[in-house]
């Protein structure tokens, strides 16, 4: 500051006093302005007065003054209160459902996603309210804590009971966590696992003669029984046996639990497939959620040639009866009459003999 008020002084001196350098070159200027006009002048009273007094001169003097920058505002610091939110990303059983008895594996995967905040003291809780699905062991897991965007995976054992209603069941996974700052939160995922009756059939009769004779047909029978408890549907037999057409596919339709059915074809046997041929015969049905299931059964049989048997007799074998056998079929005719005819008479004098003696 004083720097500049010394140079503010200096500026003011310069516009009150002019420099010595100044004031000669006026001089010689008006001296100079004083002769032109005399030798140009025509008339001695036109003279101008060489005494007139000069105008001031004007000078300026620029100034560059200094300044300090100003310091730069420090960045305002914010702290991030957005909080962890967890949440249910994925979960899968082992198996494609439970039947009612029998276990598998639940499997869950919770991701934090919160990008920035971790959560801590992590209480994971499932629970079924129809209670015919049981948890095993405990049926809550703790966790430490889980980062930022980061995913755990869980694991939980599930038994269906054996009164556990067909259909699809609702399970209730519960987070309780909480924040760098003990804040805590909470939140609930739905899982759905389905409960169903395992589909079962059984199939007998599926065989096939152990020879067949080319250009004969046989009749297979293949016996179909619903053993499970869940209602079967499409149940179809197919047979695919090199050398035997007309078999194609048997269809049995629908069965309900207990109920037996029965699907036959009739296969001829080829003449290009001669000797051993080998096919399957499978049976298929589907269950109550349109899954379909397959049986198969290996089958086997020797297709043969025919042989053709000329059924004319020939002349050679046709001959007569011998003469003796003639000759006694007479003699044995013969006696017997002549033995009839004796007996008749005999039995004839006998009853009058009877009738007499009454």
């Amino acid at each position: 500051m004083k720097r500049i008020g010394m140079i503010f002084m200096i500026c003011m001196l310069l516009f009150a006093f002019p420099t010595a350098g100044a004031a000669e070159d006026a001089a010689a200027e008006r001296t100079t302005t004083a002769e032109q006009t005399a030798a140009q002048a025509e008339e001695p009273e036109t003279a101008v007065n060489a005494a007139t007094p000069a105008e001031p001169e004007t000078v300026i003097v620029y100034v560059t003054v200094p300044t300090e920058p100003e310091p730069e505002a420090a960045p305002e610091t914010t702290a991030d209160r957005s909080a962890p939110r967890l949440m249910t990303t994925a979960y899968a059983l082992d198996k494609d459902f439970l039947s009612p008895g029998e276990s598998a594996k639940l499997t869950v995967t919770i991701t934090n996603t919160n990008k920035k905040r971790a959560a801590a003291n992590l209480k994971l809780t499932l629970t079924d309210e129809s209670g015919d699905i049981e948890i095993g062991g405990m049926n809550t897991r703790f966790v430490g804590a889980l980062g930022a965007g980061k995913s755990y995976n869980l694991e939980f054992p599930l038994t269906a009971r054996h009164s556990a209603a067909v259909g699809r069941h609702s399970l209730t996974l519960t987070a309780e966590y909480e924040d760098g700052d003990f804040q805590s939160y909470s939140s609930a995922d739905t899982l759905y696992v389905d409960v169903r009756q395992p589909a079962e059939l059984s199939f007998s009769g599926a065989e096939l003669p152990e020879r067949i004779v080319e250009g004969d047909t046989v009749t297979v029978t293949v016996e179909l029984m619903n053993t499970g408890k869940a209602r079967l549907s499409n149940c179809r037999a197919d047979f695919e046996i090199p050398g035997l057409v007309g078999g194609g596919t048997a269809f049995g339709g629908d069965l309900a639990p207990g109920e037996g059915k029965t699907v036959s074809a009739n296969l001829r046997a080829q003449p290009e497939q001669l000797g051993v041929t080998k096919g399957t015969i499978s049976v298929t049905y589907e269950d109550e959620y349109g899954k379909i299931y397959t049986k198969t059964a290996d089958v086997s049989t020797e297709i043969e040639k025919k042989v053709e048997i000329d059924a004319a007799p020939s002349e050679e074998k046709k001959k007569t009866l011998p003469w003796w056998l003639y000759g006694s079929a007479g003699i044995i005719l013969g006696g017997g009459a002549a033995f009839g005819v004796t007996y008749g008479v005999c039995a004839a004098k006998q009853r009058r003999q009877d009738e007499l003696r009454l």
